[in-house]
């Protein structure tokens, strides 16, 4: 059973990352967004990032504990 748990992670992923990928492709393609929004979306995105990634490390740390 994990593995078909491990497995369908992976198709997930790998879906959600092409619809995420393009979408960032169609967006910064679209010349009518101001450049004021586009880095305000990069921004809001990094940040996210960058909890998330600190929030996965505290968890993996407290279960070496």
């Amino acid at each position: 059973m994990k593995t078909l748990n491990i497995l369908g992670l992976i198709v997930f992923s790998a879906g959600a990352l092409t619809l995420i990928g393009f979408g960032f492709y169609k967006f910064f393609e679209d010349s009518t967004i101001s450049p004021i929004v586009r880095w305000g979306t990069i921004a809001v995105i990094l940040g996210v990032v960058i909890i998330l990634v600190s929030l996965i490390k505290e968890r993996l740390k407290e279960k070496e504990i």
